[in-house]
């Protein structure tokens, strides 16, 4: 009797707990959906196909937890987001050397994004804070497997590769932006497309041409860093270096075309040193920071041949600014010097050229037609062939007519030695040879020795 009693205790303690566990349960899988659909969300998913690489970025309105597995027979990438949903559920065409769509599994515990592949991959993910109007990310980079990878060729337009010799001037031209980076946004309009469709125009037009051979840092939406932008263009021996840009202001009357070429010791004016900062934090967008160039820089600041291509590049931005003034496209602004990280290579005269305004309404109408950009283009290009026709000239001047240092200059106020060198036609390290000097600092009033007809400022 008294073990039946027992019994009987533990049923009543235990149906009861059981009953509860049932309940409490039911209670939890019935509040599923409402828990996931409280959850993250993957607002859209993008890619961006480049040589070495296709990135697939998922966009959420906040941070989630994911995991990425690899499965072969077939090969694919399955990225799952727990409590996640997606806000569209179409799948994506890709169609690139590495995958063939991106597809969305939607399911009651999670978000799953499936990409097939149309091989054997390498990956690597991580995920990105908020930052610059931009939503929580998580990045899915891949790549070839690493016994296929090879070093991704610069882009040139014309069907067959040409061995660079005299006769034939490289033009390095550099779309800015690209890919996760879209620069200034306009409306429906960005900058990365904008200048990317310019730059392909002026290759065309340059390899048209006898003697010119145009090749691209990129030919399509992806975005090679600052430092590989650079790194290319020394690869292939490029005789002149361009970057396209697009400009935007806060008064909507400011409009025309401005060419930076490289400074020293800082930008001219405020607004070349914001730009310069806008441009160089441009490589921070989902990637590690690119090395210092300053101690660089400054080492070679004193070098015969790195000073006569600052000089050289000054000249570049003025011809390139005349070119548009005698159009009837966009107007000139003026020449401007800035520490653009992507002109920092002194390898070759460079330039940065923000071709015009997204922010002014008649600037507008030329960016946003196919017509107006190619007309940009043709400015751009008519700039370059004056600036190496003027370049050969300046050789003949300078080998028949030898400088003549018989002129007494007085240090003015503002006065550098890469100005004065600039305007002589000279170089820092011959007005510091011809004058004994022992360090790099002038003085008001210092009477310096400097070739005749040196240029009034």
């Amino acid at each position: 009797m008294p073990l039946r009693r027992s019994s009987r205790n533990i049923e009543n303690l235990v149906l009861p707990l059981i009953a509860g566990v049932v309940v409490f349960w039911g209670v939890c899988l019935a509040a599923w959906p409402a828990l996931a659909e409280n959850g993250p969300k993957v607002l859209r998913i993008r890619f961006f196909s480049g040589p070495d690489k296709t990135r697939v970025v998922l966009d959420l309105d906040r941070p989630a937890s994911f995991e990425v597995r690899e499965i072969k027979s077939p090969d694919r990438l399955v990225i799952n987001l727990p409590r996640c949903t997606f806000a569209h559920s179409s799948s994506i065409t890709v169609g690139d050397e590495l995958i063939r769509r991106i597809r969305r599994n939607p399911g009651k515990k999670r978000a799953q994004v499936v990409v097939d592949l149309k091989g054997e991959v390498q990956f690597k993910t991580f995920s990105i804070p908020p930052g610059n109007n931009r939503n929580h990310r998580v990045v899915l980079d891949i790549m070839h497997p690493a016994d296929q990878t090879t070093a991704a060729p610069m882009v040139a337009l014309k069907p067959a590769e040409i061995m660079k010799d005299d006769q034939i001037y490289t033009v390095v031209i550099d779309p800015g932006h690209g890919g996760l980076d879209p620069g200034a946004i306009r409306g429906k309009i960005q900058e990365k497309d904008v200048v990317l469709d310019v730059s392909l125009e002026l290759a065309r037009l340059l390899n048209s041409l006898p003697g010119y051979r145009a090749v691209l840092t990129r030919d399509a939406d992806y975005y090679p860093s600052l430092g590989r932008r650079v790194e290319m263009a020394a690869e292939k021996n490029g005789d002149l270096f361009l970057s396209v840009h697009c400009n935007t202001h806060n008064r909507k009357n400011v409009g025309g075309m401005e060419v930076y070429f490289l400074s020293l010791q800082g930008a001219t004016d405020r607004e070349a040193r914001e730009l310069a900062d806008k441009e160089n934090a441009a490589d921070l967008v989902g990637l590690d920071s690119t090395e210092r160039y300053d101690d660089l820089v400054v080492n070679i600041l004193m070098d015969m041949r790195m000073t006569m291509v600052l000089h050289d590049s000054a000249r570049l931005a003025e011809h390139l600014l005349q070119s548009a003034d005698a159009s009837a496209v966009v107007k000139k602004r003026k020449a401007k010097q800035a520490g653009f990280q992507v002109l920092r290579s002194l390898a070759m005269p460079s330039a940065l050229v923000e071709i015009a305004y997204l922010s002014n309404a008649d600037d507008m109408k030329v960016l946003r037609s196919d017509k107006g950009r190619d007309e940009l283009a043709a400015v751009l290009a008519k700039g370059i062939v004056a600036w190496r026709h003027d370049q050969a000239a300046l050789a003949l001047l300078k080998s028949d007519e030898p400088l003549s240092w018989h002129k007494q200059y007085a240090v003015r106020q503002g006065d550098s030695l890469w100005g004065l060198a600039r305007r002589c036609g000279t170089t820092i390290q011959e007005i510091t040879h011809r004058n004994q000097l022992q360090s790099g600092a002038l003085m008001v009033g210092q009477v310096l020795r400097l070739p005749q007809g040196i240029e009034e400022p």
